[in-house]
């Protein structure tokens, strides 16, 4: 298959097609199963007839039905997103939920946020009754901020586009949709819906509505591109991985240390997992790996980072039944800046994930941090990692263990797969690339 991606360097080809348009590449693979023709790409190209807005400032309306800030995937991806705009001249006002932490950001940014609803003072990761009503009242303020100022770009995330899509009838904005997951998907295995009942093909049918209305369609990894394309064919796809959270990583020692001492943490290896503790990150299987080991007589401590306390108590009071609580260290949320020392203090760093194809943003951290990881062998990492790079297992609890047993015993085939994976980031995935993709895609527009 041909994968079309924003060239970071300008150039462009001709390829032929509808309204003779351009597709802007920057890397093109091809499989020998697949045909090499334009129509069966993932791309992006430009209509003759329609107006360019290179080299202009322009005032974007960006709608994220989510919390900002949080530490999680989604709001860390729209703050990268809407940060490489603003440094692009661009003015954007981010419309988001009436909840989040603050964050720096550069000048060009206003943060709007939509009416509170009362009773909800947060929301889960993934789909939630909660957000019906959030939803709602973020669409009367998408509607009358259309209303009052004239937006030159509407960048709709997720389930915004909905009524962004719908809306734009009105005002005919440039419409883009990130589609940041696949919302019918997730309803699906998270068990909201059945896979292949009715309301799963309700919202198919949103979905596929909304790409048709929409100039570009943004996604994040492979396995979006090609959900996108089974839902539109025509649609125009600008594929954009995301980024480490910063340009280099620095190792904090220090910090690390204190880490150690504030763990009680011992002279053993040290496995370390970030992020939510939701059932598709398959944390209790990296918990049951843990275990196993423990009680083999593995000398090395898990350190999970993460989770809401209800998730911490379920998780401890598993190990404190298999008896090998003095090897895990549940620490709860912790604040972004500390992600570096965490890192630092990882021998080895872990991604168990269960179910899901996009690639999870901190997996771009940790290639970045040179760790070796230990990842499941599903598309949700082998996007972005193989076995050159990764140590990578089947999705259950004894191959996981075996995947880290096998790093720890092999050290210098450890070292090695970490700095692949560093290398590999540094190359094709850096936050500067990111954000000249993110600029290049809005002067296509």
């Amino acid at each position: 298959m041909l994968r079309f991606r924003v060239d970071v360097s300008g150039s462009a080809r001709k390829a032929g097609g509808r309204d003779g348009p351009t597709i802007v590449t920057q890397s093109t693979t091809t499989s020998a199963d697949q045909p090499a023709n334009a129509s069966d790409a993932t791309h992006t190209h430009l209509a003759g007839n329609q107006k360019s807005f290179a080299g202009q400032s322009l005032k974007v309306l960006f709608i994220s039905p989510q919390p900002f800030f949080r530490i999680r995937g989604t709001p860390i991806n729209i703050r990268n997103v809407i940060t490489a705009l603003a440094e692009d001249g661009h003015e954007v006002d981010l419309l988001c939920y009436p909840f989040g932490e603050e964050t720096t950001l550069p000048p060009g940014i206003r943060i709007l946020r939509s009416p509170s609803v009362p009773g909800i003072k947060d929301v889960k990761v993934g789909p939630s009754a909660a957000k019906i009503p959030l939803d709602g009242f973020m669409a009367i303020k998408t509607f009358w901020l259309l209303l009052r100022k004239r937006y030159d770009v509407v960048h709709a995330v997720e389930e915004s586009v909905f009524f962004a899509s719908l809306f734009n009838r009105i005002w005919g904005r440039k419409l883009i949709y990130d589609m940041d997951s696949c919302i019918s998907d997730q309803l699906a295995y998270s068990g909201k819906l059945k896979p292949e009942g009715k309301g799963v093909r309700f919202i198919e049918w949103m979905e596929r509505r909304a790409i048709r209305r929409s100039h570009r369609v943004l996604t994040v990894c492979d396995s979006l591109s090609q959900v996108v394309r089974r839902l539109e064919p025509s649609a125009e796809i600008v594929q954009i991985e995301d980024a480490p959270l910063e340009e280099e990583f620095v190792d904090d020692a220090n910090g690390a240390q204190e880490l150690a001492v504030e763990l009680r943490l011992g002279d053993h290896a040290r496995v370390v997992y970030t992020g939510n503790f939701e059932s598709y990150q398959g944390v209790d299987l990296l918990v049951d790996a843990g275990i196993e080991l423990a009680k083999a007589g593995v000398s090395a401590q898990y350190i999970l980072v993460g989770g809401r306390p209800d998730q911490v108590h379920l998780l401890s009071e598993r190990v404190k039944t298999a008896g090998v609580e003095d090897a895990f260290r549940f620490t709860g949320l912790r604040p972004i800046e500390e992600m570096p020392a965490f890192m630092s203090l990882a021998h080895i760093l872990v991604s168990p994930r269960s179910e899901g194809t996009n690639t999870a943003l901190k997996i771009y951290g940790y290639m970045q941090s040179g760790r070796p990881i230990v990842a499941t062998n599903l598309e949700t990492h082998t996007q972005v990692l193989d076995l050159d790079c990764a140590m990578l297992t089947e999705p259950n609890a004894a191959d996981i263990a075996r995947g880290i047993r096998q790093v720890l015993a092999l050290s210098d085939r450890g070292r090695s797969l970490g700095l692949a994976a560093k290398k590999r980031v540094d190359e094709t995935y850096s936050l500067t690339q990111f954000k000249q993709r993110v600029q290049a895609m809005y002067r296509a527009l």
